[in-house]
This record gives structure tokens, sequence and C-alpha cells, in this order.
């Protein structure tokens, strides 16, 4: 049987046809931009943009691995959920010297990472596709294949068959997605941070962390490891909006008591704050008293400068934090300066009392 694709197409592979289908998930923005520095039109929609990647693969002109290095770059600062660690005690010197690190790598045979990146795209398992140490970071990123289906009721159906017996159909949306897992060690400072891209909407970032934490486990123990609270840093972020040296707008803030009372207020909407009513400021300011911050929703506020740290934010930074998940929600992406920025305010805020 002949063929209908036209002569000279190219062939992709499943993995190829999904690495294309991900990069053209990214923003517009961030797709624009990386064709911009491979010298390929920018314009178009993105079914054009997709046939623009499909002929630069096909031609030679990009290669798979650049396309996953651009996942690789935008990942780790895009919608994410971060726990934040401080670290083990002892001496961190061995650490320190990246050519013991190496050393260690080889000895459970993963020295060709060092420094290096494996081009992943959807590996069936969680596999390791980089160490880098670095400017006193050791950085260790894993990444696995995602699926998932999520309900759509509006895409529902009813029929019924030839004998008038009723039938419903219910609707799920597939997706496939990749899912990068990165810890980093602060080696200067003993702190670190484990960052998980979003997952779908029943995703458990415990059970994803867990596995990461045995995954690395023989040569890197994160158990050592001490998680941040951020119960503290919820009630200080709500305590200094209410008394004039607001860092963020609260959106919403959740406290619970000995008793595992939980007392919350949220504003109208998250362009509003919860603070500013006396009665309900009166109100929360007796809650925080015999309570611990439970969950916090923020919006971080640019132009503020409330630390040493110059603030990079352009535009407002939606933040969730979990108290008793010591686990910062972004649900939308950012840029690298702004998550660290965000997660440096945390760390210093939940060693201080409002």
């Amino acid at each position: 049987m002949a063929s209908s694709k036209p002569p000279g197409s190219p062939e992709f592979s499943d993995e190829q046809k999904a690495l294309i289908d991900l990069v053209l998930a990214l923003r517009k923005a961030n797709i624009q931009e990386f064709l911009r520095q491979a010298e390929l039109p920018i314009s178009g929609t993105k079914e054009q943009l997709r046939e623009r990647l499909q002929d630069a693969l096909g031609d030679g002109r990009l290669a798979h691995s650049e396309l996953v290095e651009l996942l690789d770059s935008l990942a780790p600062w895009g919608k994410q959920h971060v726990r934040l660690y401080d670290g083990p005690r002892g001496d961190l010197q061995l650490w320190k010297n990246p050519d013991n690190t190496h050393s260690l790598l080889k000895q459970h045979r993963l020295g060709k990472l060092f420094n290096s990146r494996l081009p992943l795209v959807l590996p069936e398992k969680l596999t390791l596709s980089s160490v880098t140490h670095a400017d006193g970071r050791l950085r260790v990123t894993a990444i696995q294949k995602r699926e998932y289906w999520n309900r759509k009721p509006e895409l529902d159906e009813e029929r019924e068959t030839a004998e008038g017996v009723k039938i419903v159909l219910k609707a799920y949306v597939y997706y496939l997605t990749r899912t990068l897992v990165a810890f980093e060690w602060d080696l200067n400072a003993n702190v670190a941070m484990l960052q998980i891209t979003q997952l779908g909407r029943d995703g458990d970032y415990e059970k994803v962390a867990d596995e990461f934490v045995q995954f690395v486990g023989s040569w890197l123990d994160i158990t050592q490891f001490g998680l941040v609270s951020l119960r503290p840093a919820i009630r200080a972020l709500h305590e200094r909006e209410r008394t004039g040296q607001a860092e963020v707008r609260s959106h919403g803030v959740d406290y619970l008591s000995l008793q595992n009372t939980r007392v919350a207020v949220r504003s109208a909407s998250p362009r509003h704050s919860v603070v500013g009513e006396e009665h309900i400021d009166k109100g929360m300011e007796e809650v925080r008293k015999g309570t611990v911050g439970n969950l916090g929703n923020f919006y971080w506020l640019p132009k503020k400068k409330p630390g040493p740290a110059e603030n990079p934010l352009k535009d407002e930074v939606h933040a969730i934090m979990v108290g008793a998940k010591s686990r910062v929600n972004f649900p939308t992406p950012n840029t690298e300066d702004v998550v660290r920025y965000v997660v440096h305010r945390v760390r210093a805020l939940s060693r201080t009392t409002p």
C-alpha cells in the first residue's frame, strides 16, 4: 500500500512527538525566544510552530537534545512545589570538594552525570539526568514520565441503545507529561530545597518526595536533613501586613489550634486582602495567640525590600504555603530569580516570631 506521507517528510518516534508536545505546552513567549535563538521564525499559531519545530528537527537545524535542554531549563522554575530543609550537622568539607563528589558518583556508577546532563524525555521510572557541583551548590535532578486522567463532566454524553437502554459516557482527559525532581544543597549556608514540578490534580507530592529520597539514598542521605517548619512564616507574613510592613497580600490564612481546630479567613478575591477590617483584624489577632500557621495563600508584592536581599519581583507572585507539609506551592510559572527570592524570604521568616 502506498504511503500518504509527503516525500521527504521526517519520521518521528513517539518520544519525539511527545517532546514536541511538551515544548508546545510552554508559554508562547518561551517558545518564541527559543526559536529566535535558533534563528528560526517566531510568528504563527501553535500549530504553525509545531510544523516549524518538526521541520527543523527533520533537517538537522535543531537537535533532540536542544528541546530537552529547553524543558530542563524552564521546568525547575515553572509550576512547582518546594520543600525546604536545614542541612545535616557535621563536617561538610568532603561534600564541598567537587572532586570528592565526583569520586563518590563513580563508586555508584554515576560518574558520567557529574556536571553533565542526560537528555531524558519520558523515562518510565525515576531516572537521574544530572548531578552538578558549582558555586558551592550541589544539585541533583531526576526525571520521570507521568500519565494521569482528569475528569471532565462537561464532556459527558448520554445515549440509548437500539433497545432503549440508557448509556452514560463519562469523560476523562488523558495527560502525558514529565515530572522533574531536583534537590539542591547550598553547601556554604548548609540549607537545601527539593523542587517537584506540578503534578496532576490528585498528585501526591509527599509520595514523590519520598521516592526521590529513597532513590538517591545510597549515596546522598537526605533523611539527615531537617524539614523547615513554615508555620512561623505564615504567621509572620500575616502579622507584618497587619502592622503596615506588608511584603505580601494575604488572600487567605488558616490557623490550627492545639486541639486541631482550624480557623480560617479569606478575602473576597485574590485582588483583596484579608487585612483591613478592624473587627476581623482584632479577631484574628486573638486567634493567633493560641494557634500556629497552617496555610497561607499569599501574593508577594514587587517594590518591597524587607531584608538585605534585593527584591527581583516585577509583578505579584502567587505562592501557597502549606504549614503541615513544609511545602511552598508556586501555581504559576516564574523565573529562577523569583523562585529563589520567595524561598529565601520564606526561610528567613520561618526563623522569626511575629
